[in-house]
């Protein structure tokens, strides 16, 4: 495995995309429990937080997982007023290529205001660039219209529809569409 090393901390133009810590633990409960209809069925793992302990527990797993460099999550922070409004992170890693796959999530109240395409815009240009990852993928559900147009204004092409490959939040087996970035 090569000695990469992500960055801790990440800003960009409106936001700070920052590793997860045990202090997050409260604000990432009440981002769960204000989308958590949202993430049920896409972040089942996240949905599934309903106290600060079990927060806290997700967070120190995150954190071995980054230490054991198989994941690496930021929370997304919003400069001007300190708010949460996602969760970003690279995971499903193969450091043979490497590779990796993208997931995130945008609070609703912030959506539709160009954070999701600011932060994996920020993220892939040190994934790919400075990193030297070759490739990266994400996996969107059919009917996640707004994140599948997403990936396709940021340059991921796709690759297409794998059926029943992915076991949501409530149970049912869902096709997924994969989309992947190149680093050309």
């Amino acid at each position: 495995m090569p000695s990469i090393a992500f960055p801790e901390t990440i800003k960009t133009a409106r936001l700070e995309l920052r590793r997860c810590t045990p202090g997050d633990a409260a604000r990432l409960l009440t981002l769960v429990e204000e989308n958590r209809a949202m993430l049920e069925r896409e972040f089942p793992q996240m949905a599934a937080l309903y106290t600060v302990e079990e927060a806290q527990k997700m967070i120190a797993l995150k954190d071995e997982h980054w230490s054991r460099r198989t994941t690496f999550c930021y929370l997304l922070w919003h400069l001007q007023s300190g708010a949460l409004v996602g969760y970003l992170q690279v995971k499903n890693i193969t450091w043979e290529i490497p590779a990796a796959e993208l997931g995130y999530f945008i609070a609703g109240r912030w959506q539709r205001q160009g954070y999701a395409s600011e932060s994996i815009r920020v993220l892939v240009r040190i994934t790919l660039q400075r990193l030297g990852f070759q490739r990266l993928f994400v996996r969107i559900l059919p009917g996640n219209w707004e994140s599948l147009a997403l990936a396709r204004k940021l340059g991921f092409q796709d690759e297409g529809l794998h059926r029943k490959a992915y076991r949501c939040g409530r149970g049912q087996l869902h096709d997924v569409h994969v989309l992947s970035l190149i680093r050309e």
